[in-house]
């Protein structure tokens, strides 16, 4: 603590730690030295940081978040006798006078930081609360944590990206050491979602996003949720289009005006932008792949493909049926779904993705199911009536 008198330390270490203070006895004269020596010290603190202003910016900015980093430890020192070490000094005849002058120093130190952070917000926002005013913020902003969950509740954002925001949320305010940046930030989301309607997931989606909602909660909520669009999707133009309308959205979006998220070196729109870039680019690899095998044999669109006359999804099943009933081998089931991709299409999809027909093969829709029961049946008819198997059992 090099910013901070040795005088200073030296007194909360040594005459105000509950074990000394347990074993004297102290008169009220001797408490308010106390809180005079405190209020002194600030004093010639302040001076110190004015006469800081006088020198390069850089020096300044190291030395204004050395005195706030110091006195923050030195308030923690203090807040540690005041609440866990109460037991030490509890039965001192004095106690209540002892307790006051405690506080007296706690909210002196705070209201000394305060105004540093005032005076220099950008040095502010990247140091961490006292322990002594700690437990008040993370109260206040659970509080407005509670009011968010009930106004979302109301509205139709759905379960999952809910419970995202919530927890993410959540996670930042019970961390260790809350820094006063992600306070501020979420002292300001909050307060502005409360005021707004959200019909639809999609638009709390494009405000958090618009405000930098920079949390790996989110961020992973949507890769999973574009992944999952992308899997839905047969064909690989089809998937194609579909990331670049995501993209289109997200830069549309991205060019509003909203809150950053503190500390992070990249904006939540980059990385978005960055992964759905990544799919688009391998999307397009598997389209340029496909075209190629296509393209061998005469320039012909179809080439060495066969087409199929069922949609994705009953080819997705039918597969799955061969492979559930031992026709075809449950081992590379991967490559499996790969070689139909990539030797048959549909009459509504020329380049069919391997990861949405295998992905179609397990998640079934009871209308897929029935249509392509209607398809084995009326194989089972043409067999019985051609090769005479309607006894057969």
């Amino acid at each position: 603590m090099k910013n901070i008198s040795v005088q200073l330390q030296q007194f909360v270490v040594e005459s105000l730690h509950p074990n000394i203070l347990a074993g004297q006895r102290i008169s009220i004269n001797e408490l308010e030295k106390w809180k005079s020596y405190i209020s002194k010290e600030i004093e010639k603190l302040s001076l110190q940081t004015l006469k800081a202003n006088l020198g390069n910016r850089n020096s300044r900015d190291g030395y204004i978040a050395g005195i706030i980093g110091n006195v923050t430890e030195i308030s923690n020192v203090v807040n540690r006798y005041l609440v866990k070490n109460e037991r030490v000094w509890k039965g001192h005849p004095a106690s209540s006078e002892i307790k006051q002058c405690y506080v007296f120093t706690c909210l002196a130190l705070e209201n000394f930081i305060d105004v540093l952070v005032k005076r220099y917000p950008a040095i502010g926002e990247g140091m961490p609360f006292t322990d002594y005013s700690l437990f008040t913020v993370k109260t206040i902003l659970k509080a407005d944590l509670n009011r968010v969950r009930k106004h979302l509740q109301k509205e139709n954002v759905g379960i999952d990206l809910e419970t995202v925001v919530l927890n993410g949320i959540s996670h930042l305010i019970h961390q260790n050491s809350l820094l006063r940046g992600h306070e501020s930030y979420l002292k300001k989301l909050m307060r502005e979602l409360v005021k707004r309607q959200f019909p639809s997931p999609e638009i709390l989606s494009d405000y958090l996003i618009i405000n930098d909602f920079n949390l790996p909660e989110f961020f992973l909520f949507w890769v999973q949720t574009w992944s999952n669009q992308l899997s839905d999707v047969d064909g690989l133009f089809e998937q194609r289009e579909m990331l670049l309308n995501a993209k289109s959205h997200l830069f549309d979006i991205s060019l509003l005006h909203g809150q950053k998220f503190p500390f992070m070196q990249d904006k939540l729109y980059n990385e978005l932008n960055k992964f759905l870039s990544e799919k688009y680019a391998l999307v397009k690899e598997k389209l340029k792949i496909s075209r190629q095998l296509a393209m061998e044999a005469g320039h012909k669109p179809h080439a060495k493909r066969v087409m199929i006359n069922l949609s994705v999804a009953q080819l997705g099943l039918f597969i799955r049926l061969q492979v559930e009933k031992g026709i075809l081998m449950k081992e590379h089931i991967g490559d499996l779904f790969a070689f139909y991709a990539r030797h048959f299409y549909t009459p509504n999809t020329d380049y069919i993705s391997s990861e949405s027909l295998q992905k179609k093969s397990s998640d079934v829709e009871h209308a897929t199911a029935k249509k392509l029961k209607a398809h084995l049946i009326a194989m089972i008819n043409w067999l019985n009536a051609n090769y005479n198997l309607s006894n057969y059992n």
